[in-house]
């Protein structure tokens, strides 16, 4: 038996112990200093609340729950959009030509040799870090061709299974300025979100690539992400949604959960904007993707089954991601918060890498409203939508503009756009999808390939101001 001098004995001895590991502690940290660990960083005058919404609505004031343009002023625009020749829009809904393939095959072979070989003379590089080849150029520009051995081909009804690229090219070779940046491809031209509806108007001479019409663009899908509707009311049905029977997704990007019993649908990505069909009550049993449909809303997604073909099976999206039943109403609050749900994401030229560039981002932004914008900037800045030429204005007279502009302008200047937020102690400020900006330093520019704010007095690479170079100040939303 211990006695009690002992247990004193042992407790000095655990005393003695322990301090001298907080010694040792104390002399490691003196040694090893702790370090500063890395804070998210903004731009140069953007604070963290800025980053808010809130901060946003509460600098303009007003009712800014005011519904700014209904549905019939979104269709008005739409159906503008589609009359404007400038916009380079394509009307799906009428579309019905038939496709001459000897014709096609011959411009599409001649347009990419001559667009390959421009790349090859500018030094461009493959994934691979060589200058594009000879032999590279031959090989994607031969299989533009069509060998069906059809010479008119009716057009095929298709809708988007997966979200997609339109490329301009047949290949998944990466076309680049930089060797090694394979996150920028000049093949990449526009992406396509799941069940977009595309009109396909010819296929490669491998079959593993479709020609198509987007709704605001046009070039080459992988065949293995698009489905094939039997006709043309099978796939108007599939995306021709009225807005109280859809569901949009209004952030960056929501993913359906893992299945085994569903690997179709599993871990499916879906990005801002996309636009599904919510299924009638009582229709879908008692399971879907083998559990109940508590706590979820039920939609349908499009799927390629093994021959091709376009089939719709119901799915489950939790009631707490990132959608909307129906298209939001366009107010203040909602454009705001939409375009903030972005903030942070990569920069993704033409949609690659699942993401956006800086027309892409605009145009996500406004699809969760029903708005369907033009694809790049030059064809946004040609809508009819109400806006101002300031070409030929003064810093100062732009900032008069601006400071009657509601949230949601877009501003534009060649290869950029951006949205419009609010002044600051006579700083503009702006969100965007941005891939570079001049360097802080005077020299050359900075990679930035994210979404981000910032003020019109930053730089570009030529030194002059993001304001200076603004040619037109635009609302997508209005038209008069």
């Amino acid at each position: 038996m211990i006695s009690k001098y002992g247990l004193m004995a042992a407790k000095v001895k655990m005393m003695i112990k322990a301090s001298a590991a907080c010694v040792v502690a104390a002399v490691m940290l003196c040694v090893h200093p702790a370090e500063a660990l890395a804070a998210v960083q903004y731009m140069p005058d953007v604070t963290a609340e800025m980053n808010s919404p809130e901060y946003w609505l509460m600098l303009r004031g007003g009712d800014v729950d005011t519904v700014l343009a209904d549905a019939g002023m979104i269709q008005k625009i739409n159906a503008a959009n589609i009359a404007n020749a400038k916009t380079n829009m394509n009307d799906l809904r009428n579309y019905s030509e038939s496709t001459d393939i000897v014709s096609l095959n011959s411009k599409l072979l001649e347009t990419a040799r001559e667009d390959l070989e421009k790349y090859q003379e500018k030094g461009y590089f493959d994934r691979y870090g060589n200058v594009l080849s000879d032999d590279l150029i031959a090989l994607i520009a031969l299989n533009t061709q069509n060998q069906m051995g059809i010479k008119n081909l009716a057009p095929m009804y298709g809708i988007v299974v997966k979200r997609s690229l339109l490329c301009a090219f047949p290949t998944d070779a990466i076309i680049t300025d930089e060797q090694g940046d394979l996150n920028f491809d000049y093949n990449a031209l526009s992406s396509v979100r799941v069940n977009e509806p595309l009109i396909i108007k010819s296929v490669s001479m491998d079959g593993q690539w479709y020609y198509a019409l987007s709704a605001n663009c046009y070039g080459w899908v992988k065949a293995s992400d698009v489905a094939i509707c039997s006709s043309r009311t099978e796939w108007l049905n599939a995306w021709d949604i009225p807005s109280d029977r859809c569901l949009v997704v209004t952030k960056a990007r929501i993913m359906l959960a893992e299945s085994n019993t569903n690997p179709e649908l599993s871990n499916l990505v879906l990005t801002m904007g996309t636009v599904l069909e919510r299924a009638p009550a009582g229709s879908y049993g008692t399971r879907i993707t083998n559990r109940s449909a508590l706590g979820n809303h039920v939609v349908y997604i499009p799927v390629r089954g093994a021959d091709g073909r376009y089939i719709k099976e119901p799915a489950l999206i939790s009631a707490r991601s990132g959608v909307h039943e129906g298209y939001l109403p366009l107010t203040a609050r909602n454009i705001i918060t939409v375009a903030f749900n972005m903030l942070g994401e990569t920069y993704g030229w033409g949609g690659m890498l699942s993401s956006n560039d800086c027309s892409g981002y605009m145009t996500d932004v406004y699809r969760c409203f029903g708005l369907v914008l033009p694809r790049n900037t030059t064809w946004q800045a040609a809508s009819d939508a109400f806006g101002f030429d300031v070409t030929d204005q003064s810093d100062e007279q732009k900032a008069a503009i601006l400071n009657n502009m509601p949230i949601g302008t877009v501003l534009f200047f060649k290869g950029h756009e951006m949205m419009y937020l609010g002044m600051i102690n006579g700083k503009y400020y702006v969100v965007s999808a941005t891939s570079s900006i001049g360097s802080f330093d005077g020299n050359g520019t900075m990679r930035v390939r994210s979404v981000i704010i910032n003020t019109l007095d930053i730089q570009r690479a030529n030194r002059t101001t993001w304001m200076n170079n603004i040619y037109r100040i635009q609302i997508p939303y209005w038209m008069f």
